[in-house]
């Protein structure tokens, strides 16, 4: 799907002026449950960040037109949107370091994608949180966003870019199968080396379990890239598992192959695979003996009794399972990460809190004593990425099973 040209009116305000901003500037007290809704989320809506230099960091926003509400302008469909944005120095200090405005009216037909870039004024040597807002006007709503941009480190995840065959952004951190990409990079030449890893992680383990056993992993393969004029040539990545480009001595980047598909349901073993949070493990060892798609169906059936009622499970079930990916995919499939596992379970959280180091959920209001609460940690893994991991806790025994039994009646 190609981009096509749109009227688009820029005007860049200052931080006194923006009127967007309702939330408190101290970012740790923003309210970002919206983010993990389905309701909330415009499918296709995407960014990408890369710096192109020592003062400017370039914003890539991928906008899906068909997502917005077109109404009636002299014969023809408008669609009228804005974007904000707003770069501090971290989730606590509030301090306001960039901001702009841009809107723009899209009057043309059929369904496509816009793809543009901004210029962001961020000055290396130090890490940003960026808070960025996509209203669409003429529906009165809003698609909220925060992603951390890194300018510390001299070789950083921020100093590349994917691009895809066309030359786009590719603005995922994973490829498909025989999909063939290139880097680019803010320097003009470069050798660097991917390294291979083809192992995969297993299912989180319950809340009252013991949590991930993060030791450092052995490449199984090691190939080279050349950078010339600031971009590599063409690159696939033959098999699943993960790819980590290494730059100055420390990985810089990573690129996934998840199973084809991915992040939707990509094959019945995958459904079968996802049914680990609310099987038994006598149930899930007998699945594993019989074929994949009769296991699935016997398993859904037995729990519901009614094959319509089977039906609905499965797409809820499912469902939650293909937004985890979305969502929460950072060194793993997301459905397979402390997150994800809870979101399946539990469903979107009523209010989710997130600073430098943790993010916490509540199901429930807040203040009540009643409420379900779960904290992540932000923690860094041995090949330089990081994870959200649940502070596991007996506590949550009880609740646990009280939730998976719900999926079971």
């Amino acid at each position: 799907m190609k981009s096509r040209p749109t009227f688009f009116i820029v005007a860049l305000l200052t931080a006194m002026s923006l009127s967007y901003c309702k939330g408190p500037a101290n970012l740790s007290y923003r309210n970002i449950s919206g983010f993990y809704k389905p309701d909330r989320q415009l499918a296709g809506l995407s960014y990408a960040l890369f710096n192109l230099n020592d003062s400017i960091t370039n914003l890539y926003v991928r906008i899906p037109m068909e997502g917005l509400r077109y109404l009636p302008d002299s014969g023809a469909g408008k669609s009228r949107f804005r974007l904000n944005y707003q770069l501090f120095d971290g989730y606590e200090k509030g301090v306001l370091i960039d901001s702009a405005s841009i809107e723009g009216v899209d009057s043309l037909k059929g369904k496509t994608i816009y793809i543009d870039s901004v210029p962001i004024h961020a000055l290396a040597g130090n890490d940003y949180v960026l808070s960025i807002e996509l209203l669409d006007l003429n529906a009165g709503i809003n698609y909220g966003a925060f992603l951390s941009l890194y300018r510390k480190q001299a070789y950083n995840v921020h100093d590349f870019l994917l691009l895809d065959a066309s030359g786009l952004p590719l603005m995922r951190n994973f490829l498909n199968k025989n999909e063939k990409v290139r880097i680019r990079s803010n320097r003009l030449s470069d050798s660097l080396q991917f390294k291979f890893f083809p192992e995969k992680y297993l299912p989180a383990s319950p809340p009252f379990g013991f949590p991930d056993n993060m030791a450092e992993q052995v490449a199984d393969s090691v190939f080279g890239i050349e950078f010339r004029d600031g971009v590599t040539s063409f690159i696939a990545m033959p098999g699943e598992g993960r790819y980590l480009l290494y730059g100055g001595g420390s990985p810089v980047m990573v690129v996934h192959r998840f199973y084809d598909g991915f992040p939707d349901i990509g094959s019945i073993i995958q459904m079968r695979e996802s049914l680990r949070y609310i099987s038994t493990d006598a149930e899930y060892g007998e699945m594993s003996l019989l074929p994949p798609r009769a296991a699935i169906d016997e398993f859904w059936i037995k729990l519901t009794g009614h094959s319509e009622r089977a039906l609905a499970q499965i797409r809820r079930y499912y469902g939650r399972v293909e937004e985890a990916n979305r969502f929460f995919s950072l060194s793993r499939e997301g459905w397979k990460s402390d997150r994800g596992m809870i979101y399946i379970v539990y469903g979107p959280p009523n209010l989710v809190y997130r600073n430098a180091a943790t993010e916490q959920w509540t199901y429930g209001e807040a203040g009540n004593p009643l409420s379900l609460r779960f904290l992540f940690n932000l923690e860094s893994l041995p090949d330089n990425q990081a994870e959200y991991f649940l502070i596991r806790s007996e506590t949550y025994r009880t609740p646990w099973h009280m939730s998976v039994s719900n999926w079971r009646r």
